[in-house]
């Protein structure tokens, strides 16, 4: 497993990072959220309530599962036992769980859902989405950019690590689908998104 970074800490009640003691100004889910528009926002948030308990207990659920403790899927049973029976999680090597980055830098931190060294060797890179319906799973896109993000940070603290898929893990109720994406391609979309999230930053700002 591998360990901490030391000085990072996250605030989950505020929802920020601190590294060394100082406070990051953006993260990964903040920079790839700034792509939607007001309407895909404002929708987001009148459904936070059915989401986001959704998220926190499958999200909780399988980093038990990864860490070989006793997973508790209480009502979102139908998300967390098909997604437990991937073929992506049998016979893997758990490399990191729930696993925080920062690139001081530009001020930017963000934790990614997994690193998992595969039954057949490959080291991937995963994040994991929960949809409301069985045809969501399908039409979810994956999480390019932000995979992208932690691949691009994960590279800094750990150079010899190479990345051979991003997958982004889609669990739905009854159903579920590992999206596999280039980890170059990820990067370059991270890149593009970071640009973006910059100027627009920089116009609202002045900096």
């Amino acid at each position: 497993m591998l360990a901490p970074i030391d000085g990072l800490e996250f605030r989950e009640d505020i929802h920020r990072y601190r590294y060394q003691g100082q406070w990051m100004a953006h993260s990964v889910t903040a920079v790839v959220g700034g792509e939607l528009d007001a309407t895909a926002r404002e929708r987001i948030e009148a459904t936070r309530h059915v989401w986001a308990p959704r998220g926190i207990a499958v999200h909780a659920a399988l980093e038990a599962h990864l860490l070989g403790q006793p997973v508790e899927a209480g009502e979102y049973a139908d998300w967390v036992e098909p997604m437990l029976d991937s073929w992506l999680f049998r016979d893997c090597e758990v490399v990191a769980v729930e696993y925080r980055l920062v690139d001081a830098t530009c001020s930017l931190a963000g934790s990614f859902d997994f690193l998992l060294r595969t039954a057949s060797g490959n080291l991937v890179l995963g994040d994991l989405k929960t949809v409301g319906s069985p045809s969501a799973v399908n039409a979810r896109k994956p999480a390019t950019a932000q995979l992208g993000g932690y691949n691009f940070m994960l590279a800094q603290h750990y150079p010899t690590l190479v990345i051979d898929k991003c997958v982004t893990v889609v669990s739905g109720p009854g159903a579920v689908e590992v999206k596999v994406s280039d980890p170059q391609e990820c990067v370059n979309a991270w890149l593009d998104a970071w640009d973006r999230y910059q100027a627009a930053w920089e116009l609202r700002y002045g900096f």
